[in-house]
């Protein structure tokens, strides 16, 4: 089991394309795995002959952990006794059963390049989309990179093709409930994990502004008109957060147990909500972008983030994090720090009255005063939104 990324501790075995005596290509697919962030295939390192299978479907794996073992032509291999510590946990057959099609392969010798090959491809939410619609996959045309099917798709045959969802009986009663357990996948693991590293040891103190953001609306449609991109509220907030952050190194750190580091250089984490959970990708250097730079990008890594495609790189290294649950119509919330960040800034809705600003900030770096400074000059780039773009 490789280590994908620093966080990184464990993975599960999704499926296996190859089975105990089949022979393998290096670099040819041969099993795909789960990580807490993405999906991926594992790709054989040597020319060989499978030997023997050591990881199930299902199977969690700590990293370093024996998955399979590759017989070099004309080698035998004797069989083993699975060793017990490379098996954690195994889950039902739920987990294989959500997996209907095969997902597009990775070529590992090159940044995780998607390559041809397998069945229709199809994204794990299109999939899912698909099973709790009725919708048949062989039905969809893909308009995704290479035909692939996405969520878009799924959604689309849903509005315009009810006649390939199957008879089904009125909801609007209310469904019939039934217990049951759902076991968890590898990213729902690591959000608890981290949710508990951070309401722990983080003494959480919270800030709440109201802005108005008349002036900043009135931008966006104007520059939605003139530029070929859709620039959101979230792209001015970006922009902003990052530009302010230059001021107020002390809110661009994090906390160590010897120094507090300052960071040279800001990368904003956003939270991107998944059929599985929280995720958040990085906009690195995002002081240094523009708006329509920034628009273009936390779209394709929003678009991979729920498709489980983010790079390592793409979802670690933040330096500060923005929340924004504005377009769900929450008015007001607090937001958990997302470590080692030593402050998240939640967003609430845009209205015909101010917007709600809440900045959570690790008392152990920024204090009180230091975190309405940062909010003060914050207020200034999105109450005077001209400044963003000069």
């Amino acid at each position: 089991m490789p280590k994908m990324g620093d966080a990184m501790t464990e993975g599960k075995v999704v499926r296996w394309y190859k089975k105990a005596g089949d022979a393998v290509k290096k670099g040819e697919p041969v099993l795909e795995i789960e990580t807490d962030k993405v999906n991926l295939d594992l790709e054989a390192e040597q020319d060989g002959t499978i030997g023997q299978v050591e990881a199930q479907e299902g199977q969690v794996v700590p990293v370093g952990g024996r998955l399979a073992v590759i017989a070099a032509p004309g080698e035998k291999i004797e069989r083993r006794a699975t060793d017990k510590k490379d098996s954690i946990k195994h889950t039902t057959g739920e987990y294989a059963e959500a997996i209907e099609m095969k997902g597009p392969r990775i070529d590992r010798s090159t940044p995780l390049r998607v390559v041809d090959g397998g069945k229709r491809r199809s994204s794990p939410l299109a999939r899912k989309m698909a099973r709790e619609m009725g919708v048949s996959l062989d039905a969809v045309q893909g308009s995704g990179p290479q035909g692939r099917i996405v969520a878009r798709d799924i959604k689309g045959a849903q509005d315009v093709a009810p006649a390939l969802l199957p008879a089904r009986a009125d909801k609007s009663v209310g469904a019939t409930l039934k217990t049951q357990q759902i076991p968890l996948s590898a990213m729902r693991r690591t959000i608890a994990k981290r949710l508990a590293e951070s309401t722990g040891p983080i003494p959480h103190f919270y800030l709440t502004a109201d802005y108005d953001v008349t002036n900043l609306l009135s931008l966006r449609q104007q520059l939605n008109e003139i530029e070929n991109v859709k620039i959101s509220v979230n792209d001015f907030v970006i922009r902003a957060s990052a530009l302010a952050l230059r001021h107020h190194p002390n809110v661009n750190a994090s906390w160590g147990d010897d120094a507090i580091t300052q960071y040279g250089e800001i990368h904003i984490g956003v939270a991107v909500s998944t059929p599985e959970g929280l995720i958040t990708p990085v906009v690195r250097n995002a002081d240094q972008k523009s708006l329509a730079e920034i628009a273009n990008e936390i779209r394709a890594l929003a678009d991979k983030a729920k498709n489980r495609k983010l790079r390592p790189e793409e979802y670690q290294g933040s330096t500060f994090t923005i929340s924004n649950l504005g377009a769900w119509g929450i008015e007001e919330f607090t937001a958990i720090i997302n470590p080692p960040n030593v402050a998240i800034l939640a967003i609430g809705a845009a209205a015909p009255q101010p917007v709600v600003i809440d900045l959570s900030c690790d008392h152990r770096v920024v204090d009180g005063a230091a975190g309405a400074d940062y909010l003060k000059t914050l207020r200034q780039y999105l109450e005077q939104p001209v400044r963003l773009i000069v």
